[in-house]
Order: structure tokens, then sequence, then C-alpha cells
């Protein structure tokens, strides 16, 4: 691949200037202006905690994982990526007596757990099926951006199984779409196929 390239593989470790702080859970694209606006890290010291890390500091990447340009502390301290909402059992009550309905039971708090991917973004969280005009290509396996721009030149699809497996870099231009859970291509699996293995 290009030299000045930076390769977001999903599961990648990610280190901090002081420490590894844990591994690329998912890497959030602005399909808009076709770059990688975030990376969603799962802390290595708190697993269920997972940040949102712009896309700025991103230093690089080598065979070791993804570097980052701030502190251990520094990355702690970024916005959680899973906002959590409790709604407590007089939620509920309240809800009822405004409708004028009866519960049988008594009701229970609830907490809902929801990924805050920003506005205009969409997270691909990894292995996602990528589907060409003609049929299912692969699965996602990472992405490669531009060292200074964050702009996204290939997606890295895998295709076959653990022993036939094959990884194809996928140039950025022939993306259709970034749905959520999926990624679509405007061409055929004839022309996936004619690209050299990475």
């Amino acid at each position: 691949m290009h030299e000045r390239s930076i390769d977001l593989a999903l599961s990648a470790p990610v280190h901090a200037t002081d420490a590894l702080v844990g591994r690329i859970e998912h890497v959030i694209v602005d399909p808009a202006h076709g770059r990688a606006a975030y990376l969603v890290v799962r802390e290595q010291a708190l697993p269920n905690a997972l940040r949102l890390v712009p896309e700025k500091y991103v230093a690089g990447a080598g065979p070791d994982g993804v570097h980052l340009s701030l502190a251990a502390a520094k990355v702690s301290a970024l916005r959680e990526y899973v906002t959590t909402e409790y709604y407590p059992p007089s939620f509920f009550l309240s809800l009822a007596a405004r409708e004028h309905c009866n519960l049988p039971l008594a009701p229970s708090g609830w907490t809902v757990e929801r990924p805050a991917t920003p506005a205009g973004t969409v997270a691909l969280a990894g292995h996602e099926p990528v589907w060409a005009t003609d049929g299912k290509a692969g699965r996602l396996d990472g992405v490669l951006t531009e060292a200074h721009t964050g702009r996204i030149t290939h997606l890295l699809l895998r295709q076959g199984h653990l022993w036939g497996a094959r990884e194809v870099a996928i140039p950025a231009g022939l993306v259709a779409a970034y749905e959520d859970g999926t990624v679509r291509l405007g061409v055929d699996l004839a022309a996936i196929a004619a690209l050299p293995a990475v």
C-alpha cells in the first residue's frame, strides 16, 4: 500500500504516547467527505469502556498497531461511545397515570444503552458484509486512510474462509454507499476478483 497511509485494522492495538490503551472496536466514517472521522477504542484497563477518539489524534500506524498523539490519561478522559440512560419505576408509573391505564404489575427500572455515533456518520463495526452490484463480495476487515487528511483510500475486504481467505484492498472510489451494518460497492464481483490480493 501507499507509504503514507494509515492502516486502521479492526481489533488492532491502540497505543497512547505512554502506554497501550486498548483496541479498535469500530471505525466511524463520514460518508459525505469520505473520511474516517473517529475511532472507537475499547479500553485495555476497563474492557467495557469504549472511547470516541477523533481522527485528528491518530499519529500513525505500524506493525504493532495504531499510535495516538495523546497520553493514556487524556484518552481515558475522552467522551464515551456508549451513552446510558436510566428510567426509574416512577417514569413508567407517571406514563401509566397520564394514559389512564392500570399496570398489572409494579414496573421496574430500565437501563438503555445507545451508541453515540455522531450525526451524519456511520460506524463500521467490522466484519460487515460488503456487497457488490451482483452479490456478496466478502466482509470488511479494516480501513486505510491518508496520514494527514484522514481520507479513506481503501477498504480491506476479506473473502473466503479460514484456510482459503484472501484479503483485497478495495479503492474507496468503488464504494457506492456506507450504511449501518453494510457497505455497498458500485462494481460487480468480477471487478473485485480482478483486484490483486494484499
